[in-house]
């Protein structure tokens, strides 16, 4: 290759002592245009910067961006151009950039529509699988099975192993995992034909504890159920059935729940569960639980567009203040502020 020499032909211990500007290029030297920064580089091999940077640039070699903050101007860029394009001025990762549009919820530029479907394809559909159909038509099973319902073809399930005497005698017997694995079944399977049978599901037996000394009675309640089970070598829900039928309180009773009153039961549903765990004070699991108790769907909170009066709020107020005033999300808040260059808020532009 011209212009490079191996160190070691490199017999001019004059160019090693100085600058080493204009002298030929090792292969070491440009095995490490693009992986150090230019400035290392050129301290290294005794060049200028102008050097390097001329050698990296003659040989279409970028330096690896680091990870940095996104700007207003680049979010306008994002679903105006394909997120190659973006990717390649932005000299960002293809990747994080489709993320950051699927984030703040910015269409693609033009949506793949898909492989168009021949009508020897589309006969195949429903005769077979949908796995092999997909396997000979090199497509996904997603559009396979989309195209089937489309259609409106029935699945062309396999038929069903029949069951046999021996089979059925297994059921009951062992788990139900256990019987999938060894008869090569799904759980599923295992289920509905024991269910069909009418056969209990198993319960293995419980072995009998022993009786309770004077000594160990002693203790219930003086220690931590956990504890005193570990000690004694019992179960641990042998130790809280004998605490609780001598009515021995725990070593920390557990805090009741406190009870719901009408006007809160009457929020649950109309709103997010976690806005409403933040109101009410209670944990988004007690919200979640009282919810499907109740046999309420939980809220979709539905999108409804920005007006000139919430717009002249931004950047005036903090995002949670803002969406506390115009209801909308605080995620919502700051990609709109975004979107239209506002910076954020500062404590010395608030309106008194």
């Amino acid at each position: 290759m011209a212009g490079i020499v191996s160190p070691r032909n490199n017999t001019s211990g004059s160019v090693d002592m100085k600058m080493r500007k204009g002298a030929p290029w090792t292969l070491a030297e440009l095995k490490k245009l693009g992986k150090v920064p230019d400035s290392v580089l050129a301290r290294r091999s005794r060049r200028t910067i102008k050097e390097v940077v001329a050698m990296r640039e003659d040989r279409r070699i970028r330096l690896p961006t680091p990870p940095r903050r996104w700007t207003a101007r680049e979010i306008k860029m994002l679903g105006r151009y394909f997120d190659a394009e973006v990717a390649r001025r932005l000299r960002r990762n293809p990747d994080s950039v489709r993320k950051q549009r699927i984030a703040l919820g910015i269409p693609v530029l033009r949506p793949s529509k898909g492989w168009p479907w021949k009508r020897a394809e589309m006969k195949l559909v429903g005769t077979l699988p949908d796995k092999e159909v997909a396997r000979r038509l090199h497509r996904s099973i997603c559009a396979v099975r989309h195209l089937r319902w489309r259609l409106g073809i029935p699945n062309p399930a396999p038929h069903a192993r029949p069951w046999s005497r021996s089979d059925e005698r297994i059921l009951g017997t062992i788990s139900d995992q256990e019987a999938a694995r060894r008869l090569n079944r799904s759980a599923h399977s295992i289920v509905t034909r024991r269910g069909r049978l009418g056969i209990p599901i198993f319960a293995p037996r419980r072995r009998r504890s022993r009786p309770w000394m004077a000594w160990e009675i002693e203790l219930l309640g003086r220690h931590a159920d956990s504890a005193l089970a570990r000690c004694l070598k019992r179960d641990r829900k042998d130790v809280r059935r004998a605490r609780e039928k001598r009515n021995i309180a725990p070593l920390r009773p557990v805090p009741e729940s406190k009870p719901w009153t009408r006007a809160e039961e009457k929020l649950v549903g109309t709103m997010p569960d976690k806005e409403l765990a933040a109101r009410l004070g209670r944990t988004l699991d007690a919200i979640y639980q009282h919810r499907h108790k109740l046999g309420r769907p939980p809220a979709n909170p539905v999108w409804k567009p920005w007006t000139d009066e919430e717009k002249a709020l931004l950047g005036r107020f903090p995002d949670a203040a803002v969406a506390q005033r115009t209801g909308h999300p605080v995620n919502s808040v700051t990609t709109t502020r975004i979107k239209l260059g506002i910076p954020i808020f500062h404590g010395n532009n608030i309106e008194r």
